[in-house]
């Protein structure tokens, strides 16, 4: 027992452990979905994915922005650099006197706004303008704030360090003491907040914490902040309720029903670009304060303050010396100023636009299903072409399901983890397949190759569960050509001369033969034999098999006529005889030297058909059974009933011409009269016969068919014929 075990090594465990299950291939799909998702899962637990998974978010919010979505209550009252320079040139310098702020709220209130927004630190007195009981210009504006009744402020939440001043007070009216779905990392105990006689007028009050990803993104937010023992709600929260008249108690209840994420935060949904092209509506501060102004002195505004009416006005500051720019998905196109952050989630609220995210529990199935389809491909597909394709497809797929229901639903699905998963177990089952088919397709391929072609032994090795070798009755198209009047020319050419130009030939015609996926079966001198179907059956032989034919004279046509321009070398034709039907195909020969081809009448037929070519002047020569195969794909003509030697049924037999819609009107109208022609000559007139061809001579002197049958009616009308002749025309040699 030791002697085995000391002779079983871990490599010999593991090969045998894979040939076990590559004898099941549901199991072996199974494992390794199971072992990709694992590995995955793992990496996304550790955090690993957590970056990119953001990433993916700002594509979907970049790819998929809706301005149009974005609320037109929701106005914006930019401190810009326009701003700035007017009053500066005023001499009124940075930061402003807080008149300014009282003019703004008296002519907002004036005009029906309401709610009026400030995204501004008042957290200080008015310092330049400092008097011992505080300043006129502070009272100016907390006497409109009180008098508005609709203002919201801002305040700036902190964890209290060593060292650092003493807070303002927060109002208890502010404070929200029974919160629903608050959370967050640390209580903050220090406020940044405006002065108490700003405070007792103000309707409500707002955090205004920036708080991004770990990338310094900003994409989610807290919809309340713990200060202290109690809450309070975001700006853009506390404007939001203002604007709906909410008690805290309303808000309270509302807050229940947010699809916020397990950390209880919102996620922003972006409606576009920042600044004044962006979503949101502009206006500068300096034109509405010059606006009112001239409404204290009875004079026309330059803005009209009624359009302000039943508005959310935020104002702050979006000039870039005042540093409030803060990064978002959108940054890269435009400056995004912090206050429209305080705008986007107004909208979002206002108007239910929420990203809902979906649990971690969501991700591990899409992730474990991305695995096992992909695996179930991987080994259900011997084609690898098929199999890149059709994982490609499902990545797509995927990727396509989750921008659809972020656009439509603002469903923000997993998309990197399912994504990598599916990469992975790709690669997985590659390396697994190489370890387990693999070696056994090396071992089939070293020992097919000793008798059949390359070609064959990699569809067999692709296919191998559809290959039965030995005879077998299958249906398919046969492939036969043959170069004309070769003789000839292999008599006016030296043999080394000779061979280069049939190889040459013959390479033009195989390249095309084999870029179709038929059987390249023999080359028997000048001829080349193939098979459409065969060893892989397929149900569109006929059709493939047309094309090819077609695709192989414009080929060649193409290449001779470029020589013949150059006058360098011979110009090779070639003609070509197509036959459907069932054939059988196997290993046939000697036990020491086999080939994989295929025999029976269908194969004699089609032979036979490219000789016919000789007669008629044509290129391509099909059976009935083809051009029922290929009708709606190719145009073709019928040209006889043909009786060949040793049958006694005719057939029916067709010119190939083109594909479907590529003729022009002077060929349409030789085949027209031909088929005219064709009639005539099987009731035996043969007189009007004749007087058609010549017709279609006129249009086109070299057309072998109609020349055919001019001289076959001229013997025909000078000829007895008997009774019960039937129009078959009898093929006397092979």
């Amino acid at each position: 027992m030791n002697g085995i075990m000391k002779h079983t090594t871990p490599a010999k465990l593991l090969d045998s452990a894979f040939q076990r299950l590559n004898k099941s291939r549901p199991l072996l799909a199974l494992t390794v979905a199971l072992i990709g998702w694992l590995a995955v899962v793992g990496v996304q637990l550790a955090g690993s994915l957590d970056a990119l998974e953001l990433k993916s978010l700002d594509v979907r919010s970049l790819s998929f922005a809706r301005p149009d979505l974005a609320d037109t209550s929701v106005i914006i009252v930019a401190i810009d650099q326009n701003s700035l320079d007017f009053f500066d040139r005023q001499q009124v310098r940075w930061p402003w006197p807080r008149e300014f702020y009282a003019l703004l709220v008296e002519y907002l209130n004036q005009g029906g706004a309401r709610t009026i927004a400030f995204d501004i630190d008042f957290s200080g007195h008015d310092i330049d303008r400092l008097e011992s009981d505080g300043t006129e210009s502070d009272r100016a504006f907390a006497k409109a704030i009180q008098h508005a009744g609709n203002v919201v402020l801002s305040s700036q939440l902190a964890v209290k360090e060593p060292g650092d001043q003493p807070g303002k007070t927060i109002a208890d009216r502010f404070l929200l003491m029974n919160a629903a779905r608050a959370e967050h990392e640390a209580s903050l105990n220090r406020a940044i907040a405006p002065l108490p006689e700003f405070q007792s007028g103000a309707a409500r009050l707002g955090v205004v914490n920036f708080e991004s990803d770990p990338d310094g993104i900003a994409r989610r937010t807290s919809i309340l902040f713990q200060f202290e023992r109690s809450f309070l709600p975001h700006f853009g929260l506390a404007c939001f309720a203002q604007a709906r008249r909410l008690s805290n108690t309303q808000l309270d209840s509302a807050l229940h029903r947010l699809p916020l994420t397990k950390a209880n935060k919102h996620i922003l949904y972006w409606y576009g670009k920042g600044g004044p092209t962006g979503a949101f509506k502009y206006y500068s501060s300096h034109a509405l304060i010059h606006s009112a102004l001239k409404m204290k002195q009875a004079l026309a505004p330059d803005v009209p303050s009624d359009i302000f009416k039943n508005k959310i006005v935020i104002i702050g500051g979006s000039a870039a010396g005042l540093f409030d720019f803060k990064p978002t998905p959108f940054t890269s196109l435009e400056p995004y100023p912090g206050l429209e952050l305080q705008a986007t989630m107004v909208s979002n609220l206002l108007n239910n636009h929420f990203i809902r995210e979906t649990h971690r529990s969501v991700l591990y199935f899409l992730s474990f299903l991305m695995a096992f389809v992909v695996s179930a491909v991987f080994f259900k597909t011997k084609n690898v072409g098929h199999t890149v394709m059709y994982v490609f497809g499902i990545a797509l797929i995927y990727l396509g399901i989750t921008f659809l229901l972020f656009y439509k639903m603002q469903w923000w699905l997993p998309l990197v983890a399912p994504e990598i998963t599916l990469a992975f177990t790709f690669a997985l089952s590659a390396v697994v397949s190489y370890a387990t088919e693999g070696r056994q397709k090396r071992q089939l391929k070293k020992a097919f190759n000793r008798y059949l072609s390359r070609q064959v032994v990699a569809e067999i090795l692709e296919n191998i569960d559809q290959i039965e070798l030995g005879g077998k009755l299958i249906e398919g198209t046969v492939y036969f050509s043959d170069i004309k009047n070769f003789t000839t020319i292999s008599e006016q050419h030296a043999p080394k001369d000779l061979v280069a130009l049939l190889n040459e030939y013959l390479s033009l015609a195989s390249d095309c033969i084999l870029r179709n996926d038929a059987m390249l079966d023999k080359y028997i001198g000048d001829a080349v034999m193939a098979i459409f179907g065969a060893p892989i059956q397929r149900q569109d032989h006929g059709r493939i098999a047309c094309l090819t034919a077609l695709e192989v004279q414009q080929t060649l046509t193409d290449h001779y006529s470029r020589k013949a321009a150059n006058n360098s070398g011979v110009y090779l034709e070639t003609r070509i005889g197509l036959n459907s039907g069932n054939m059988i195909v196997g290993n046939i020969g000697h036990t020491n030297r086999l080939d994989y081809t295929a025999i029976g009448d269908t194969v004699n037929l089609a032979s036979r058909l490219e000789g016919v070519n000789k007669v008629f002047g044509t290129n391509i020569i099909i059976s009935e059974s083809t051009y029922l195969l290929a009708r709606e794909f190719v145009r073709a003509r019928e040209l006889d009933l043909l009786r060949v030697k040793g049958k006694q049924l005719p057939i029916r037999i067709y010119e190939l011409i083109a594909k479907t819609g590529y003729l022009p009107d002077p060929v349409e109208e030789k085949l027209g009269l031909f088929a005219e022609a064709l009639t005539k000559y099987r009731t035996k007139e043969f007189a009007e016969a004749v007087h058609i061809f010549q017709r279609i001579l006129s249009i086109d002197p070299a057309d072998g068919p109609s020349l055919a049958y001019f001289e076959r009616c001229r013997k025909l009308t000078q000829e007895r014929l008997p009774e019960d002749w039937d129009g078959v025309y009898t093929l006397t040699t092979k």
